[in-house]
Parts: C-alpha cells; structure tokens; sequence
C-alpha cells in the first residue's frame, strides 16, 4: 500500500514551520515488483534537480526498503517527493542532526558503504541513547574509526534515533581501532563505558529493537 498520509502531512508542514539548517527529510523506498530499475532512475532524476543536494542509497542487506533518500528538510517546501506507481511503500519524516549537509555530502561522495543503524528507545530512554550514540562515536573518533553521522527523529516515524556511517568499504568497517587493545580499553572508559565491551551490552539496555542496513551509492 502506498503511504500517502504522511506525504499530505508534509506540505502542511511546510506551510506552517520553520525549517532549520540542520533539519533532515529521510525517505526510505520499497520499489513495486518490477519496478526497481525504474525507480532508481526516477530517484536519480529527483536528485538531479535538486542540483545534487540529495544523498542516494541503495540497499544491499539488512532492512525491506529499497532506496533511502536524504536531504536538506527545507530544499522543498512542498514536502516529500511521490513516486506513484513506483513504490508499494514511501515513509518520508524529519531528523535533526549535528552534521550539516555539506559534510554530510562530502562523506558520502566519498563512500562506497554506508552502515545505516535505526534504533527504537525503551520508554524514557532516548536521551540516553542519544548520549550512547554521541559518546561511542567519541570512542570511535580516539580509536581511529569513522564517527557516525546522528540523526535525532522530530516527525513521522517511530524510529527515534538512527546513525549513518560512512565507509570506503566492507573491508574498512571491519577494520576496528587503529591503536592497540589496551588504549582502545582505556578510551572506552574515558568515555565513560566500564570497557570495550559495554559500548554494545550499554546500549542493548535501551532497545526495544534495532535494525541494521548495508547501503551503496546511487551513482547514475
């Protein structure tokens, strides 16, 4: 069934709000049977005129969708894009994040993986997740790994927090720190986790669930 409902809610909001520059637009794509090849051209044509300001990916593995598109909240005021008969599914909400697009666009030019993690917090836990994802990825940046990008959901999806990685390869995600396991212990504690460990067992703690995705870029 295509999700229209949240489309109409759009361009009430963008009648009505104030969109800020750290404001997102996700929508995740789920491609009607014969249909991908098809839909991917669309999405590129979409991207094209927004003069590139789109980030495009493609599942590889892991969630049902297709096509996630990311891109600056405020880029069309008139709301999120149909794609018609293209899609059997179209979710399309509002993130806000730390990382402007230009960063955001700059990484992804230069991926050739993204690690997409959606998480759904336990009732009364997001802003501890939200301090989770913010603390780990100062676990990451000390260790000589690629930091996520954090995306906080205002509206439209149950998701509440979900963190985007961008990797040159399956070969650079699995590399893990670039120091030794001793100062990579002592890192997770100055971030304040008991230890490596707990950076995983601390935030499962504050799940309902959690789904990762494998994604590629878009490039026509």
């Amino acid at each position: 069934m295509q999700y229209r409902l949240m489309l109409a809610l759009w361009c009430l909001l963008g009648a009505s709000s104030v969109v800020h520059a750290d404001d997102y637009r996700i929508s995740t794509l789920r491609a009607s049977p014969g249909q991908l090849e098809k839909l991917m051209s669309e999405a590129s044509n979409y991207r094209a005129a927004q003069n590139g300001d789109v980030i495009l990916m493609r599942h590889s593995q892991g969630d049902h969708w297709d096509l996630m598109l990311l891109e600056p909240a405020g880029k069309n005021a008139t709301g999120a894009k149909d794609f018609g008969a293209l899609v059997d599914f179209q979710l399309s909400f509002l993130a806000d994040s730390d990382s402007t697009f230009s960063q955001l666009k700059s990484d992804a030019a230069a991926a050739g993986l993204f690690h997409i993690e959606m998480f759904h917090a336990l009732a009364g836990k997001k802003a501890a997740l939200i301090d989770q994802r913010v603390r780990e990825n100062q676990y990451l940046e000390k260790t000589g790994q690629v930091v996520n990008a954090v995306f906080v959901t205002s509206f439209g999806s149950d998701v509440d927090v979900f963190t985007i990685g961008f990797h040159k390869s399956m070969a650079a995600l699995d590399a893990g720190p670039t120091v030794s396991a001793a100062e990579a212990e002592q890192v997770a504690k100055q971030a304040g986790f008991k230890d490596r460990a707990d950076l995983g067992f601390y935030l499962r703690r504050l799940l309902i669930s959690h789904h990762d995705t494998l994604a590629v870029p878009v490039a026509r």
